[in-house]
């Protein structure tokens, strides 16, 4: 099988670049580690039927999300961004093991030396071919003498991923709390800190998670994903929901600038601002923000315009029927602010920037992450007086 059939999505640069960094950093673990890598891949229901030792409790069934159609400007990229019309979630489930391990981003081994599907996504190989798997050597394992709870997820450094994955597995410990004895959490950025001390989780539990860890613990104690990866059950958002400050402003028009950002920013803006203007919005940043700011800024709009990127996160705080405009690049048309508008009850319309004629003919994902985008201002315009007349 050739490399490229190994990844789930992007075009044949973009998966040769991905697989070239894989081997580079193969390269250098080998050298700098010398514990044995996983081996292969578990799913938890494999897991509890070959393990006399594994404790298992189901928390939530499963579950099913509709996705509603999208206004799409132009109609061209429709097929890729709605590729799904529905959303079904697995269920959910909390799974305690023996002298289990937690490596890097929360990807948990068992003591056979499996990877355990359900607790960690590679977001670009498929699943059987995890990139862990790949690997020769990690780092050798510490010992925790105690319970220690899995809350770090693959891509958590980043406010989306840690919101919608990390954050909502926190739902399904109800009760169990007096039971653990750690947590193996991120606490290195702000946002971290912030959403640390609003769950209560007290300084002398925590146990930071880094790429080069690796622990064994003597019960690991594992939450699945509440939900998908990227996008939480209705449950798992009611959860992060709960932490809101009190709604106050109503009926803001914001505009989410990321002037700032290496990627995914406006090129130009400077000539979408008058236009934005005439609609009576605002321009806003959000990363300059605490939590706490941005629950209360999104909480407060009626209409929200931004380019893709994880400032679109916290439309998890808007009231439903809140209407949203997402910029996106044709080369990179990831549905999953569509998806997160659907399950809060939100109006979702796309306008896709200039370029890419031939991605959106051939309906390729091409998945370039970086790119930026060049907005057409008459589409645009077109788009803003639609939603005003709704």
């Amino acid at each position: 099988m050739s490399f490229l059939d190994k990844y789930k999505v992007g075009s044949t640069l973009f998966r040769t670049l991905s697989e070239l960094r894989m081997r580079k950093n193969i390269l250098n673990n080998t050298f700098r580690y010398s514990f044995p890598a996983p081996d292969s891949i578990i799913t938890a229901e494999e897991y509890i039927t070959s393990s006399a030792s594994s404790n298992y409790t189901r928390v939530h069934k499963p579950g099913r999300l509709q996705i509603p159609t999208s206004t799409v400007h132009p109609e061209a990229a429709r097929p890729i961004l709605e590729k799904e019309t529905a959303i079904n979630f697995p269920e959910t489930f909390i799974l305690k093991l023996q002298n289990g391990r937690v490596l890097g981003d929360g990807t948990v081994v068992t003591e056979e030396n499996a990877i355990l599907s359900e607790s960690t996504t590679d977001f670009h190989r498929k699943q059987e071919f995890h990139h862990l798997l790949s690997e020769h050597n990690v780092p050798a394992p510490e010992q925790f003498n105690g319970r220690l709870a899995v809350i770090t997820s693959p891509g958590s450094d980043n406010y989306f991923h840690w919101t919608l994955d990390s954050i909502p597995r926190l739902s399904l410990f109800q009760g169990l709390e007096k039971e653990i004895d750690g947590y193996y959490i991120d606490n290195h950025s702000s946002f971290h800190r912030e959403w640390i001390d609003m769950l209560g989780i007290p300084e002398d539990k925590i146990v930071p998670s880094s790429p080069d860890r690796h622990i064994e613990a003597k019960e690991l104690i594992v939450p699945s994903f509440a939900g998908l990866a990227g996008l939480p059950s209705p449950e798992g958002l009611d959860f992060v929901r709960n932490f809101m400050p009190d709604k106050k402003e109503q009926g803001r028009r914001i505009y989410v600038s990321r002037s700032g950002a290496r990627r995914r920013r406006i090129l130009n803006e400077e000539e979408i601002l008058p236009i934005l203007g005439k609609y009576g919005f605002e321009t806003v940043h959000p990363g300059k923000l605490t939590v706490a700011e941005q629950m209360k800024l999104f909480a407060s709009a009626s209409i929200i315009v931004s380019p893709h990127g994880a400032e679109l996160t916290n439309l998890t705080y808007c009231s439903p029927g809140t209407k949203v405009l997402e910029l996106l690049s044709p080369f990179y048309l990831n549905p999953c602010f569509k998806q997160l508008a659907a399950a809060g009850g939100l109006e979702h319309t796309a306008v896709v920037g200039k370029g890419g004629a031939h991605i959106l003919q051939k309906e390729i994902d091409a998945h370039y992450v970086w790119a930026n985008i060049r907005i057409d201002v008459e589409r645009l315009d077109k788009a803003l007086s639609e939603l005003n007349e709704k």
